[in-house]
């Protein structure tokens, strides 16, 4: 008896001590892009070089999505996709510093089969995110289009790495740009999100 005793206290200090697989985070799809970019709301199987599912289940009054997040970039310029679960907006933030604050935040939506992309920041934990335009800034968002398929809503949109506003994050290659993101169910740009929220991780060629 005191044998078994030994071995279960050995078996808890183990899994206590983290020998128990953390869950990984999402899985970063990798390829050549071959296919020229569009801003067209199609998101061509060679069209980015890199890609992820970034997946919440419904809780706390969220309604749970998914966006798939696809990406390419070279030194002056990056290419982005947002896939999401719904027909309302979309909105990823670059390199918040405290929740949402400080966050350079692309919010996106498709009305009447139009695409909409707006250039924010936030100045606040909890926002308010205003227009770069409205706080001094400049819109930066070379090219964007998109379009609504089937219960999803695809923007694509190009930028420069560093388009010298200081509302917008500067980016360089290889670099690891901190994110979040969210969505909700209405294209009311002003509607807090209630599908989904979550952050992740944009690793840059």
């Amino acid at each position: 008896m005191r044998l078994v005793a030994i071995l279960i206290s050995i078996s808890l200090v183990a899994v206590l001590a983290g020998c128990i697989q953390q869950e990984s985070g999402p899985q970063v799809r990798q390829i050549e892009s071959l296919e020229a970019w569009k801003a067209d709301g199609i998101v061509g199987p060679n069209e980015y070089s890199r890609s992820m599912n970034l997946h919440k289940p419904p809780s706390n009054g969220y309604f749970g999505g998914d966006l798939e997040v696809s990406w390419k970039n070279d030194a002056q310029y990056l290419y982005m996709a947002l896939n999401g679960s719904t027909k309302g907006w979309i909105a990823m933030g670059f390199e918040p510093t405290d929740w949402m604050k400080d966050a350079d935040i692309i919010l996106a939506a498709v009305e009447d089969g139009k695409a909409i992309v707006e250039d924010e920041y936030s100045t606040g934990n909890y926002g308010p995110h205003s227009d770069d335009t409205d706080l001094g800034g400049t819109y930066d968002i070379l090219e964007y289009g998109g379009r609504e398929v089937g219960g999803n809503t695809v923007i694509e949109f190009k930028r420069k790495m560093d388009t010298g506003d200081s509302f917008d994050k500067a980016f360089v290659s290889g670099q690891k740009v901190p994110m979040i993101w969210a969505m909700a169910d209405t294209t009311m740009h002003d509607a807090k999100h209630n599908m989904a929220k979550g952050e992740g991780v944009l690793e840059l060629q």
